[in-house]
């Protein structure tokens, strides 16, 4: 396959594209992320990841860069990352009964100058959980470095009521369909590279 960059240093995204057999390796962009005046959220995430993408393909031209970003919000308010306990608490139980709206994009950058770019948006309703909750699930998950200290791999589901998106992988920061749809145009499927003899040695005895 050719060369493949995930120009993040997030562990949560990296895990997200080695689940899907991707050989890559991440190099963390050096950009400024601060969002610019009357800018919509998902024109936001859309700016961002496209410039991680073209800052590390500036130093690997001959490779194809992913560049990702998402931005969160609740009632107008873009969603930031607590960083601490006590802010985390306070956001969390400001959602209660309320949606929040997610837009998770991801730009692909290819060496011949091709730029394939979308925002995926995902709407999670939270239930009217108690305050106990809330805790037990700051307490269970840590999640002080995601925004809105929603973190939808572990427990963030027992808060949810419901969850609305095309893409159920989005929510965690990258969006799987789509970035493997982008990556097929470049040329990188790692179905296509698994082997006769792997494929039989997963093959096991039919259950009777």
């Amino acid at each position: 396959m050719r060369n493949l960059i995930l120009a993040s240093s997030s562990a949560y995204r990296q895990q997200q594209l080695a689940s899907l057999g991707y050989q890559f390796r991440s190099v963390s962009p050096d950009i400024d992320e601060h969002p610019r005046p009357s800018e919509s959220p998902s024109a936001i995430a859309l700016r961002v990841a496209t410039m991680k993408a073209r800052a590390v393909a500036e130093s690997f031209p001959n490779c194809v860069v992913i560049g990702s970003d998402q931005t969160g919000v609740c009632n107008e308010l873009l969603l930031v990352k607590p960083g601490v306990f006590e802010r985390a608490q306070e956001m969390l139980l400001s959602f209660r009964g309320r949606a929040v709206c997610f837009f998770s994009a991801v730009s692909v950058l290819d060496p011949e100058g091709k730029t394939l770019s979308d925002v995926v948006e995902t709407e999670v309703q939270f239930r009217d959980f108690t305050e106990s909750e809330a805790n037990a699930y700051l307490t269970l998950d840590q999640p002080l470095d995601c925004a809105g200290a929603i973190k939808s791999e572990a427990h963030g589901p027992l808060l949810f009521e419901s969850v609305r998106s095309e893409d159920p992988t989005a929510i965690v920061g990258l969006p799987l369909i789509r970035t493997a749809e982008f990556l097929r145009e470049c040329g990188i499927n790692p179905l296509e590279h698994v082997s006769a003899n792997t494929l039989q040695s997963t093959e096991g005895p039919v259950p009777e």
